[in-house]
């Protein structure tokens, strides 16, 4: 995976949106922690052992989408 391909790929998005005149470094930080919520409610009131998803592939894809959109903020 080329990171500096996918950073310009991000904001080739965004830029197309008009949406980069939001992304100032208070408003990025502010997103992604809705997002890290988002991937913590995944796991809200779950035991360890169900934590793992390993019986759960709704949560597993559940999961899988909150993360992507983590690491969408990340990049």
């Amino acid at each position: 995976m080329n990171i500096n391909k996918l950073q310009k790929e991000v904001a080739d998005f965004a830029k197309e949106r008009d949406w980069d005149k939001f992304h100032s470094p208070k408003n990025l930080a502010m997103a992604l922690s809705g997002e890290v919520g988002e991937l913590t409610e995944v796991f809200q009131w779950l035991t360890e052992d169900e934590s793992y998803l390993k019986s759960q592939p709704e949560r597993v894809q559940w999961a899988s989408e909150e993360l992507a959109d983590v690491f969408i903020y990340l990049v």
